[in-house]
């Protein structure tokens, strides 16, 4: 037994190695995002609210988008301070699939051009579904695909033209989700595995096309924005240090993507090369998982991160 799990981990630092994004220099910052114009779905909070600041610093042209106004006229200020050039927002639910389009639209009207495309909002809902009537609900479960995958066809297809007269590039955000199974996340994570069977394939076709225009996936496992770290509480220990992400180093690695349009983002890198190979090479992946925590402690710690969520009226998705 040991002995498999330490080819597993020696093939994980391998490939970790083998895999892992190169630096980025102020030069190419400079080259390929100053003055460029980026669409940031999913801008409000965490991940995409650091982004925000990030890609601000180096200079860019930012139409922000989220649900919430409030939240993002404080990303506004935030990413105006940073040095952007210019930031504009939008309020926007892309549980309203049919007029997704209309966001591209709007970044054209604005700004003329679109550079960058980066698809950061999503629904997240976790519990276990065989007990959640809710969850079962054909309603339900389409507005989570409507956010988590229609809406990310919607502003893809509305974008490409103009990604392919500027020579840009698309961002998706997906999850480590997207690759292994998740009994306490089964929408989120089957509409996860459904936009990397989107995102792959049309990386493929733009291929095939000789297309100018390049989409890197996402694989981003448990990232800490002060938000989780303030639900999770003492549960955060329940995930080990090397797979719990850190949220600024994310937004980097995010940002570094635009640069180097590698094909897929693995963020952490040791923890996403690990969870590959024991779901591909281990034939107990699944009693594997279920050990590591067990349904009632999994349900214990999702009971206080809905009570303490409630308590900070924290909207659990980034759309």
């Amino acid at each position: 037994m040991w002995k498999g799990a330490l080819v597993i981990l020696i093939l994980a630092v391998f490939l970790m190695w083998l895999q892992y994004p190169r630096k980025v220099s102020q030069q190419e910052y400079d080259s390929h995002i100053k003055d460029k114009v980026v669409l940031l779905c999913g801008a409000s909070s965490g991940i995409g609210e650091q982004l925000a600041y990030k890609l601000g610093k180096q200079g860019a042209q930012l139409l922000l988008v989220a649900r919430t106004q409030s939240k993002l006229d404080k990303v506004k200020e935030g990413a105006i301070k940073a040095g952007a050039k210019r930031v504009e927002t939008l309020s926007f639910d892309f549980s309203n699939v049919e007029n997704s389009g209309d966001v591209v639209t709007k970044v054209i009207e604005l700004f003329g051009q679109l550079d960058y495309l980066i698809l950061n909002h999503a629904s997240m809902v976790s519990g276990f579904m065989m007990k959640n009537k809710r969850y079962q609900e054909p309603k339900f479960i389409s507005r989570v695909f409507n956010i988590n995958l229609l809406s990310y066809y919607e502003l893809t297809f509305k974008a490409l033209p103009h990604l392919e007269v500027t020579k840009g590039h698309i961002f998706a955000t997906s999850s480590m989700a997207g690759e292994i199974p998740g009994a306490m996340s089964i929408l989120y994570t089957s509409s996860k595995h459904a936009l990397n069977g989107f995102a792959y394939s049309l990386q493929q076709e733009l291929v095939a096309r000789k297309s100018p225009v390049g989409i890197t996936i996402g694989a981003l496992g448990m990232i800490i924005t002060d938000d989780i770290r303030a639900l999770l509480g003492e549960n955060l220990e329940a995930t080990p240090a090397y797979a719990r992400g850190d949220v600024d180093e994310c937004a980097t690695g995010i940002m570094d993507s635009l640069v180097i349009r590698q094909r897929t983002l693995t963020y952490p890198v040791m923890a996403g090369k690990m969870v590959r190979l024991l779901w591909y090479f281990n034939p107990y992946f699944h009693e594997l998982m279920v050990n590591m925590i067990p349904m009632d402690k999994a349900e214990e710690i999702m009971k206080s991160f809905k009570e303490k969520a409630a308590e900070r009226n924290f909207q659990t998705g980034n759309y």
